[in-house]
């Protein structure tokens, strides 16, 4: 008997092993399936979707079938890398495998090459970003990896926990690098996923005592906390990595300069940056450094040779500028707080700087000075710089000539959207210098229709610098000064007007001072800048305000000049008020896309909404547990109804009241115990009627009848439980019901006795 019985058990474990890997590969394809859904947005189209999450079935689909076999737990992960080898040697080997399966050095070869070009793609390219091969060996790549250590760390290792390893290596690709940061339903569905798959592993462990009603609550709840926090709670809105954090401002540390302006004022709550005086009679632009290399994607500062900087050493000479534009020195004192860069901030043209720490160098080019090894952070420095003064006919008499190491300064890439030279032309149809054609482009954003909006290009998906989205740019009429200066700096390429973008500050705030000392600016993560740049020989490099309601149109590009006017900066001139410390966007209309302002009530709603939902979640087991009891009372109303949801009742209540009710014991010493801690009361002869009828229902014939008053008799027990228990204990049973935890579950609650 033994031994046949011994036959039925091993098919059957065997076959509830096949089950069980079965379940949590399918738990580790719907983490898959989160994670897809939170790439969305990198790549154009949906080929890598499908490239994706076929390749990773591929091989979750492989261990599954392999364990289900027999093929040995730890040897599955092996073949699993042998699949994925011979599944890029297929697809991206470029035919250099042994019989198209096995990768050869070749192979390996080529993959290298794969890699290069995608690194110098995401380089070069925005997001969305085409779907060119090397990306899509990114993909394939990434998810043969991504199956591996997801089924090697839930199946092989048996610690599916950490898998949150792998999922969130994963989470920190799209809140790097999408404009808008990542979603806070991808988020939840990548918790909800991993919770799931930790039920399904405990399933696979303990399927024979399925308890889902704690998971779920707990996992529920986890997903809400998750989705409404990613949602509402300050800091933490939808924004790009920079926009998640309350931290310092960072400017250059990335590929994507411009982008990351663009994270840094949508910030919740603006930053102090840096704070400067100086003797000019307005306040500055303060620039970091000039994006001169387009490469249809992305605007960057051209890697040239530099020049070691001494402390107080001349800086250049000026590139292009003649003795006739006159021109005035200036000093301007900086202190850094919140602002870190390998470029320094400083009003354009800097001629010399005293008092820095560090290793720093210039650029002959466009003397941009930046750090060899320190960055900005906490310096304090004294910049002496130069404001130009050229007048309208000096710009008009300038041009023509282009220096040759400013002719690549008019590259253009060969698929530039024509929507860009048809706007530039029709923008400058009655101009006839190139002075007068780049103040045309400069009023066409001011004349017709442009609105200045840092959410529009997140909520209409076209926010970056290349070319496509300029292109949406002059089609929506509505970004901020990213793509105002990057369309009018391309626009000006068309024309054959060398053109750069200047990224930087604009002047900020006083708080006070004289009309000759105007005391000491603020400028905040608000203050971030660009603005277009134009070549004119005889005068060098000539700063552009094409923006929409920020900064100042130069008084050289005004059609009356007035010469009592003060001179301006190097770029433009801001008025002294000071400005509110808040994301702003000054120049929408009314009901235009814009970004709200956070009142100063938000922290606390926001905070008060935060306490209430913590105080739902710690609700959730209560009401669960209150949900259970209630269902088991209305089933013993039905004829169906037994002794044994009586028990099973029972038995939670006194656990939640602190006893200890194991499975072992007999139902005749369990009810002695409940008979002695009730003994006087009406539950007392509540327990023996109770007792009666389990015994009645275990032992007697089988019939099928309804035992009334099964219901009243349980209220009564219960009843006279908590009363003998005290208030504080029936508040912890109800708030804290350990009866939600496995039976089993340890707990150091010790057996109550009858006494």
């Amino acid at each position: 008997m033994a031994t046949e019985s011994l036959a039925f058990a091993v098919p059957r474990v065997a076959a509830r092993r096949r089950v069980g890997y079965w379940r949590i590969t399918g738990a580790l394809m719907l983490q898959v399936l989160a994670l897809s859904y939170a790439l969305v947005g990198l790549i154009q189209g949906p080929g890598w979707w499908f490239a994706l999450v076929g390749t990773a079935a591929a091989v979750l689909a492989t261990g599954a079938g392999l364990r289900s076999l027999g093929v040995p737990r730890g040897v599955v992960p092996v073949l699993l890398v042998v699949e994925s080898a011979a599944i890029m040697t297929i697809a991206f080997g470029r035919g250099t495998g042994l019989l198209g399966l096995i990768p050869t050095p070749a192979t390996v070869s080529a993959w290298s090459q794969s890699l290069q070009q995608a690194m110098l793609s995401i380089y070069q390219q925005g997001t969305p970003a085409e779907p060119l091969p090397e990306f899509l060996f990114l993909v394939v790549g990434g998810g043969c990896l991504l199956a591996l250590m997801l089924d090697t760390l839930a199946v092989a290792v048996r610690t599916p926990a950490f898998t949150a390893l792998a999922v969130a290596a994963v989470l920190v690709v799209p809140g790097a690098l999408l404009g808008d940061g990542l979603d806070p339903f991808a988020l939840a569905a990548s918790a909800a996923a991993y919770l799931w798959l930790l039920r399904s592993d405990i399933r696979t462990r303990r399927s024979a005592t399925p308890r889902p009603g704690a998971a779920l609550s707990v996992g529920a709840s986890a997903v809400a906390i998750a989705v409404v926090l990613a949602g509402t709670a300050p800091g933490f809105d939808q924004g790009g990595a920079t926009s998640f954090t309350a931290g310092g401002i960072s400017i250059g540390g990335t590929v994507t300069p411009l982008v990351d302006l663009g994270k840094d004022l949508r910030r919740p709550a603006a930053v102090r940056a840096l704070t400067y005086t100086t003797t000019s009679a307005n306040g500055q632009y303060l620039k970091l450094a000039s994006l001169d290399q387009f490469t249809g994607s992305v605007w960057k500062h051209r890697e040239r040779d530099t020049s070691r900087l001494s402390d107080g050493a001349t800086i250049g000479p000026v590139a292009g500028l003649s003795d006739t534009v006159k021109t005035t020195k200036i000093t301007t004192t900086v202190a850094i707080d919140n602002m870190t860069s390998r470029w320094l901030p400083a009003p354009a043209p800097v001629r010399s700087v005293k008092g820095l720490s560090g290793t720093w160098s210039w650029d002959p080019d466009d003397l941009t000075i930046g750090g060899i090894n320190a960055t900005t952070q906490g310096q304090r420095y004294t910049a002496t710089s130069l404001v130009l003064e050229p007048t309208a006919d000096q710009l008009k008499a300038a041009g023509g000539f282009v220096p040759a190491d400013v002719q690549r300064d008019l590259f253009l890439p060969p698929n530039l959207p024509t929507i860009i030279e048809q706007t530039a032309l029709t923008a400058t149809k009655d101009a006839l210098t190139e002075y007068d054609k780049a103040v045309a482009l400069q009023d066409y954003f001011r004349d017709n229709g442009f609105v200045y909006s840092t959410q529009t290009p997140l909520k209409q998906g076209f926010d970056g610098d290349g070319s496509r989205v300029i292109a949406r740019f002059l089609e929506v009429k509505s970004g901020y000064c990213v793509h105002y200066a990057s369309a009018m700096a391309l626009m000006a390429r068309t024309l054959g007007i060398p053109s750069r973008v200047a990224e930087g500050y604009l002047p900020g705030a006083t708080s006070g001072g004289t009309a000759t000392n105007p005391g000491e600016y603020t400028v905040t993560s608000d203050d971030l800048h660009a603005w277009p740049e134009l070549y004119f020989a005889g005068v060098g490099w000539v700063p552009f305000e094409p923006t929409v309601g920020r900064g100042t149109v130069p008084d050289y590009t005004r059609p009356q000049t007035d010469p009592a006017a003060p001179p301006p900066t190097s770029a433009s001139t801001s008025g002294a008020a000071p400005r509110a410390l808040v994301p702003t966007d000054p120049a929408n209309p009314s009901g235009s896309a814009s970004f709200t302002p956070q009142s100063s009530a938000q922290p606390i709603a926001t905070g008060i909404g935060v306490g209430i939902l913590v105080i739902a979640v710690l609700l959730v087991p209560a009401a669960w547990r209150r949900m259970r009891r209630r269902r088991r009372l209305r089933e013993l109303a039905d004829e169906w109804g037994g002794a044994t949801i009586v028990w099973e009742e029972l038995r939670d209540t006194v656990r939640d009241l602190g006893w200890t009710a194991p499975p072992t014991e007999t139902p005749r010493v369990f009810a002695g115990r409940v008979e002695a801690a009730v003994a006087g009361t009406p539950g007392e002869e509540a327990v023996r009627r109770l007792l009666a009828e389990l015994e009645r229902d275990a032992y007697g014939p089988p019939a099928r009848r309804w035992a009334g008053g099964l219901a009243d008799d349980l209220t009564a027990v219960i009843a006279a439980l908590e009363a003998q228990a005290g208030a504080g204990v029936r508040l912890k049973a109800a708030l804290i019901p350990v009866s939600l935890l496995p039976a089993g579950w340890p707990s150091a609650a010790r057996p109550r006795s009858a006494a």
